[in-house]
């Protein structure tokens, strides 16, 4: 259902998929946003929030849990600004922070193999259910966060630091922490301070469920799209973190708990494209490129946070350049950037509604960036 609000001066071939993607249950509702050189080209909304029973119709305004976009939007943002700032360096040691993380190899690990994926830590363990099984009383609140904190600082590495690539939630569960001690201030305030309240990015936030007010405070005004029906949960998700071992912490991580319009990702996508082209004035430009190189380790396709193009299979299609910078969001989200096109484009979806069995979003992202690129950059 394509909601007529959203049409005005849009592609009607991405229109068209956009449709074809939401009759086919690719996704119950969908938000397409393409940037080029700084102008929102094309923007629509499609499908409805929710579908058992069918919910109001999706809007540009939408809010979508964002999912890992928070790596590269959040975590990632933030690193930047706190490095810009002299406040931490990419060369050191996660231990200089988080002493928990000092036994053996963990000793090596620095800041950049964590936002690199190369740290030698597994790509993800169940925590949240370690808590379920001792009754659940610290799921969603200050208890359920350290204790996590504390399993991922004791898990053993796979790898020697630096010789081996595998994404990992654990990794930016870490940075998380690493940002908190830094700062003094929570992940989800710091964001606040340094990246919405000056970029104006009021729709681009997290809700932190060990604080009712505050969370309350966060979904004030917002039309939320559902995402799964969770089965230990035991009721469909809104307004409150998809990701298991994110809801078990309070809401907040590295890895995942920020939400967001379409528009106001694409307002922090700007910012980096601005910087990768030697502009604008929030990212030092030399630091964001150096971010945004892509790892020469063997087998990786990271830069630092951001993800690129991979051959062949990549979710960004085969169009994007070689500076091409992205990440994917297991909710249905995603967001990708040319720099060298000055083009971005974010596809907000919850295709996990009301079930995580829908995948067919993985055939669709390629099809959906290859017309784009078609449509704006031939």
């Amino acid at each position: 259902m394509l909601n007529a609000m959203a049409v005005s001066g849009n592609h009607p071939a991405l229109l068209a998929l956009m449709e074809e993607g939401f009759a086919q249950g690719v996704f119950p509702g969908g938000v397409l946003q393409v940037n080029v050189g700084g102008q929102c080209r094309h923007q629509s909304a499609h499908g409805f929030c929710s579908s058992q029973p069918p919910g109001p119709a999706v809007t540009l305004a939408t809010i979508y849990d964002l999912a890992s976009l928070t790596k590269i939007l959040a975590t990632t943002s933030m690193l930047l600004c706190l490095v810009q700032e002299g406040k931490l360096a990419l060369s050191d040691p996660v231990a200089e922070f988080i002493p928990e993380f000092s036994a053996d190899l963990r000793s090596q690990v620095q800041i950049h193999h964590l936002l690199a994926h190369s740290s030698g830590l597994p790509d993800w363990r169940p925590y949240y259910q370690e808590l379920m099984a001792g009754g659940g009383r610290k799921l969603s609140r200050p208890q359920g966060r350290d204790a996590i904190r504390a399993w991922v600082a004791a898990e053993p590495l796979l790898a020697k630091p630096g010789t081996r690539a595998c994404y990992s939630d654990l990794g930016f569960v870490l940075l998380d922490w690493l940002v908190e001690r830094q700062s003094g201030l929570p992940a989800d305030q710091l964001f606040e301070q340094v990246l919405a309240e000056p970029l104006g990015l009021r729709d681009l936030f997290f809700i932190d469920l060990k604080d009712p007010g505050r969370a309350s405070a966060a979904r004030a005004g917002h039309c939320f799209a559902a995402t799964e029906l969770c089965p230990w949960r035991e009721r469909v998700l809104c307004a409150e973190v998809h990701d298991d071992n994110t809801f078990a912490m309070g809401g907040v991580s590295g890895q995942a708990g920020l939400f967001g319009s379409a528009e106001a990702c694409s307002r922090l996508a700007q910012v980096w494209l601005e910087a990768l082209r030697g502009q604008g004035n929030f990212f030092d430009p030399v630091l964001a490129q150096g971010f945004c190189q892509r790892s020469d380790l063997a087998g990786s396709t990271r830069a630092l946070g951001f993800d690129t193009p991979s051959p062949g299979s990549s979710s960004a299609g085969r169009h994007f350049g070689r500076r091409a910078i992205g990440h994917t969001g297991f909710t249905g989200t995603s967001l990708w950037l040319d720099p060298d096109r000055q083009l971005s484009v974010c596809l907000l979806t919850n295709r996990v509604h009301p079930s995580r069995n829908h995948n067919a979003i993985g055939s669709f992202r390629p099809r959906l960036h290859d017309l784009v690129m078609e449509v704006f950059a031939s």
